[in-house]
């Protein structure tokens, strides 16, 4: 959580899916955003300064996050 957050980038850096929750506990049945490979999300603005929680499909690559 970041009450300071103006906006997030994330970057799937995995051959796994991404699954991304805007709350606790992101799971493959309860998430917000589904992130494919390579994929890229953007949250533009003052949206939501909560908890960001991601888990992978598998156990490989990374996630890159850059809060603004």
């Amino acid at each position: 959580a970041n009450t300071a957050r103006k906006g997030l980038i994330i970057f799937n850096d995995s051959t796994a899916t991404l699954y991304i929750k805007f709350g606790a506990t992101a799971s493959t049945s309860s998430f917000n955003v589904l992130l494919r490979p390579n994929g890229l999300y953007e949250m533009n603005g003052v949206i939501y300064q909560g908890i960001v929680d991601g888990i992978f499909s598998a156990a490989n690559g990374n996630a890159r996050i850059t809060e603004l």
